[in-house]
């Protein structure tokens, strides 16, 4: 079950052809609401992801962060109206780390450079791949037929220039049965030689003289060709006949005249007409007319995929992160990350809640995790102490809720709470809560728990980026309606980057 955020789509442009490094790092505008402690521990968590992207030598994601980490220290932090007031000893230590992180973006930028060069040349070829199936089927048509193609005209060609020309033509039933049997009382005996080269001999073999069809064997017109192969006698039956003391004469000392009217009654001169024979069959054509004759009676092979060589080399495709998500799709860097929720997380959480949900009270919980693989995983569930109405919930001690994430290393990923009384959505206080948890990680999830809603028991959302410029322009508190973002985009939508996880796990730390 997956949805994508209204800022993955509009940051979609990034899979058209070249990464905008710029757009990832687009200067945090400060909020005043927000405490400046809250802005410090936005630049620790920026930190901790870099400090994960280089231990997988993602240097692409790590340049990112770092540039992050850069603007939010120079241009939004020192905006905050408590920046002066703030401890010295706070600057300081945000100035080191920022000299530190200019230092390694200087020495990272060759290399990121070459990888967004190399990322640029993949993106294209698979765009193009993408936008003109078409033409690799047509390309890999044009490397698998010629050999069939040329194979026709070669017959085609074949037919042209042998010597043997009807010039008696159709002469209806009665003609051909002249012409056969006046043909078939002056045909030649053949000589062993000639037996040891011909195996078409026929089901009577050496035995009898071969018979011309009767009065009403007539020409026929079958309505499926047959393309069951002809059965050949074996060397050895051949063989056998010779010792048999029957033998024939060769059909090379036949006068040519009589081949030529043999010939152009045993052959039709329309291709589509097909004579039906007795019993006994003589081949009187040479075996490479025979075989070009099978070609011609064979249905069109189907075409044949060809191997293309892929040009981006296998090292590049890995280090782009070509292989990760699959192999066709390609790696947005503008977009969210994806973020896996355990399957029975909502089930645990509404268990947890059912007392309060019992007395129509909403309850809370915090969702944290960890970053692999350019992936979050929700692997806590941390419920803190709060204050709970039937249309409210307030969490009272958010530094012990910090505390347990740094402890255990855990990202905030966003919360989750019931509507016991009302249907699934996202209220005016809500999305003003959930703006605090998205200017923390812009991947962050609300999950909205109605359990006495029958279209939806729950939603997964998330603010567009319109939505969060509304949000940061109000300045009203409780319930209130907001103006739709100038933009046209929803202020929340369903998230389409959210799978879930049958096989994740997670803990559930209970605070209250």
């Amino acid at each position: 079950m997956a949805a994508r955020s209204s800022s993955s789509s509009s940051s979609s442009s990034s899979c058209q052809g070249t990464i905008n490094i710029s757009a990832t790092t687009e200067k945090v505008l400060v909020d005043n609401r927000i405490t400046l402690s809250y802005y410090y521990r936005i630049a620790h968590n920026i930190l901790k992801k870099a400090d994960i992207f280089r231990e997988e030598n993602n240097i692409i994601d790590l340049y990112v962060m770092l540039l992050r980490f850069s603007s939010l220290v120079t241009e939004t932090i020192p905006c905050h109206r408590d920046y002066k007031t703030s401890p010295q000893g706070n600057k300081l230590s945000l100035k080191r780390k920022l000299i530190t992180a200019l230092t390694e973006l200087e020495e990272l930028k060759p290399a990121v450079q070459e990888k967004l060069q190399e990322l640029h040349i993949k993106q294209t070829f698979q765009l193009n791949k993408q936008k003109n199936p078409r033409q690799n089927d047509s390309l890999d048509s044009s490397v698998a037929w010629p050999a069939i193609k040329q194979n026709f005209n070669d017959y085609s060609t074949n037919k042209r220039q042998q010597p043997v020309t009807s010039k008696l033509g159709y002469q209806g039933p009665k003609a051909v049965e002249e012409n056969l049997r006046r043909i078939s009382l002056s045909i030649p005996r053949p000589t062993e030689e000639t037996l040891s080269k011909h195996s078409i001999l026929g089901p009577n073999g050496l035995r009898g003289q071969w018979q011309p069809p009767s009065n009403y064997k007539v020409v026929q017109y079958p309505s499926s060709v047959d393309f069951t192969p002809l059965q050949i006698p074996r060397v050895s039956d051949t063989q056998q006949c010779i010792k048999d003391g029957t033998t024939e004469r060769d059909d090379e000392s036949r006068p040519e005249q009589e081949r030529s009217n043999l010939e152009s009654v045993v052959q039709p001169k329309n291709n589509n007409h097909l004579i039906q024979e007795s019993d006994s069959l003589i081949s009187f054509e040479d075996e490479e007319s025979s075989l070009e004759t099978n070609i011609i009676r064979q249905p069109s092979p189907p075409p044949v995929l060809a191997d293309v060589q892929d040009l981006i080399p296998s090292d590049a495709r890995t280090e782009c992160g070509m292989e990760d998500a699959s192999n066709d799709a390609l790696v947005c860097y503008e977009d969210p990350l994806q973020l896996h929720l355990p399957t029975k997380l909502m089930d645990s959480f509404m268990k947890i809640a059912k007392p309060n949900t019992n007395k129509n009270l909403e309850t809370c919980g915090v969702l944290a995790g960890s970053l692999k693989n350019r992936k979050y995983y929700i692997t806590a569930l941390i419920i803190p102490k709060q204050e709970s109405t039937p249309d409210s919930c307030q969490t009272t001690n958010e530094e012990e809720i910090f505390e347990v994430q740094d402890k255990q290393c855990l990202f905030p990923l966003g919360w989750i709470h019931t509507h016991p009384t009302q249907s699934c959505f996202m209220s005016s206080i809500d999305v003003h809560t959930h703006y605090c948890y998205q200017i923390m990680l812009p991947e962050s999830i609300a999950i909205v728990m109605a359990p006495r809603d029958n279209s939806r028991k729950h939603g997964i959302f998330r603010l567009t980026s319109g939505g969060m410029t509304v949000i940061r322009h109000c300045p009203k508190r409780g319930f209130h309606s907001h103006d739709p973002p100038s933009n046209g985009d929803p202020i929340y939508r369903h998230c389409t980057d959210v799978y879930m996880n049958s096989t994740l796990n997670f803990d559930v730390i209970d605070l209250r």
